[in-house]
């Protein structure tokens, strides 16, 4: 049985653009994959963005999903942290 895996590209934002030093990044993943699954990818290739683990919210085609929310190729990803401003 052969395990298949899809590549999802991945919209940074803020200080997770700071960290990675790049506005979006590819992970490769198996599918089927959900947004944490996609989260979790990001973190072991890019371990500087590991203390925002627990702050970022996910978006998948511009709409903010929950962790179990499924991902596919194709989908636009996106992880964005908390701003405040002042």
């Amino acid at each position: 049985m052969s395990t298949s895996s899809i590549t999802i590209e991945v919209l940074l934002f803020s200080v997770l653009r700071e960290r990675v030093g790049a506005g979006h990044v590819e992970v490769t993943v198996p599918a089927p994959t959900t947004a944490r699954g996609v989260l979790e990818a990001v973190v072991e290739a890019y371990p500087s963005v590991a203390d925002y683990e627990r702050v970022v919210r996910i978006a998948v085609n511009q709409e903010y999903v929950t962790d179990e929310a499924p991902v596919q190729a194709g989908d636009e990803v996106a992880l964005i942290t908390p701003v405040s401003g002042g």
